[in-house]
């Protein structure tokens, strides 16, 4: 049984829809966000896919509230909708800080309309929302429900994760004794964030290793290991914790036993599996941040994907290194390149940048035939090149979580190197000792973005009556 749900709005939409309902006036401004949703054990996820708001010539004034909206206001919003196959949130705000609540008047409202939108679109979720600039309220219609859920909390995504809570939160215990010099960077209340957080780890070899340990010693949670694979011979000069006697141990019992020593707190969820398998999916969906330590570009396309159909942010590594063969005894013998990429929702993703493409994923198996679980067992590591990556990884899993370098919604907190550039992707030259800010910016018409960003759960929606399937 469902008892509460959660609201997230990706980058970009979120500060159009606080630009919009924050605007001054003479009456509050409403918007309305199409959403899909995913469900998930007790609890139900909207991803805001579009906002529509109000204009001024939509309302028609009222004395005892200013104003109100015209009915004719709806007809765009209920046939968007019902094109797009997605439910319908009423947004407003009230400009305070602290936690809001529904009035009766948005109540009375929300009685009216949601049993309209659920006649239109009976497959999605339905809601009322309002926020202030702290914290918000709001009620949820499930598909086919005549009462309401509570909505638990509203979810930006910008610089880092800014959440807002339906109930006022209590003030974050005094630090762990073993914290007291993180915190001075990342606060009690960031440290507290850290021990509430669940962070997938996606591969747990030469980079995944170096990633679990320091989430260990940073104080996350829970850690959801992924990895299918067992410890070899070949592993033992870069896996961190691995031991002579580990050999033939799945990886993933190595790593549940290095954070119970370890000591500080967090637990691990083992899934032996990989992506795309069921487990693998359904443990990561409950995750707040993604770490993808992985060896092909075919399971970076289906992270990326499910990190932009569930907003949640994610963080890729991966390093190559090259032999170059006809280098003067003076030069470097190698080429040591390596990227770390942080997608935010709703900013660019791998496809945007290029660093995935179809030509790629088809040259990667030597052809378009998908060899899903075929890895390069033939390309060099080296366990320092795989610790520099890693730490970035994890300093970008801390600022999601915490926010220590800034937090914020706008694009200016997410500019890089000037005004179209958005920070999250860096480039690593081990030869050099370098990793520089490169970032990126989100492409236009690029159809992983547009067409899958929030999408959540696929859903169908019911024959109409007297057709069959096989119609």
């Amino acid at each position: 049984m469902n008892k509460s749900a959660e609201l997230r709005i990706p980058f970009g939409l979120g500060e159009s829809l606080q630009d919009h309902v924050y605007r001054s006036g003479n009456h509050e401004h409403v918007a309305f966000g199409l959403v899909s949703h995913s469900i998930k054990g007790g609890s139900t996820t909207l991803y805001l896919r579009q906002m529509i708001p109000l204009q001024e010539s939509d309302y028609v004034p009222n004395g005892s509230h200013g104003a109100v909206w015209r009915g004719s206001a709806m007809f765009p919003v209920m046939e968007a909708a019902m094109e797009r196959g997605l439910g319908i949130v009423i947004l407003h705000a009230h400009d305070h800080a602290g936690a809001p609540a529904l009035s009766h008047d948005d109540l009375q409202s929300a009685e009216k309309l949601i049993p309209m939108f659920q006649r239109r679109v009976s497959t999605r979720p339905h809601g009322t929302v309002v926020i202030s600039r702290t914290h918000a309220s709001g009620l949820v219609w499930l598909p086919g429900a005549r009462k309401p859920i509570p909505l638990a909390k509203v979810r930006w995504f910008g610089s880092a994760i800014v959440d807002f809570e339906c109930q006022p939160e209590a003030q974050p215990q005094e630090s762990m004794a073993e914290y007291a010099r993180q915190a001075l960077l990342v606060t009690a209340e960031g440290q507290a964030k850290l021990r509430k957080a669940r962070v997938g780890v996606i591969g747990a070899g030469g980079g995944g290793s170096h990633v679990i340990q320091q989430l260990a010693y940073l104080g996350v949670g829970e850690i959801v290991v992924i990895d299918p694979d067992i410890y070899e011979k070949s592993n033992r000069h870069r896996l961190v914790a691995g031991l002579q006697g580990d050999l033939g141990r799945p990886k993933v019992d190595i790593f549940h036993r290095l954070v119970r020593k370890i000591g500080l707190g967090a637990r691990v969820q083992r899934v032996r599996a990989a992506i795309p398998d069921r487990d693998a999916i359904e443990a990561l969906r409950e995750c707040d941040v993604i770490v993808g330590c992985v060896d092909t570009l075919f399971a970076r396309s289906d992270l990326q994907e499910l990190a932009s159909r569930y907003l949640i942010p994610y963080v890729d590594i991966g390093a190559a290194i090259r032999p170059l063969p006809d280098a003067t005894p003076s030069a470097p013998r190698v080429a040591v390149a390596g990227n770390v990429y942080t997608f935010v929702p709703g900013s660019f993703c791998l496809w945007c940048i290029g660093f995935l493409s179809t030509e790629k994923i088809q040259a990667e198996q030597n052809g378009p035939t998908r060899g899903y679980f075929e890895k390069n067992r033939e390309q060099a590591q080296v366990v320092s090149f795989n610790g520099v990556l890693a730490s970035q990884a994890v300093t970008e899993v801390l600022q999601l979580l915490t926010g220590f370098r800034g937090v914020g919604i706008r694009q200016v907190d997410l500019l890089s190197r000037g005004a179209s550039t958005l920070r999250g992707y860096k480039k690593f030259d081990g030869v050099a000792g370098s990793l520089e800010e490169w970032g990126g910016v989100r492409r236009v018409g690029c159809a992983h973005c547009e067409d899958v960003l929030g999408a959540g759960d696929v859903v169908f929606a019911p024959l109409p009556s007297g057709q069959t399937a096989a119609a």
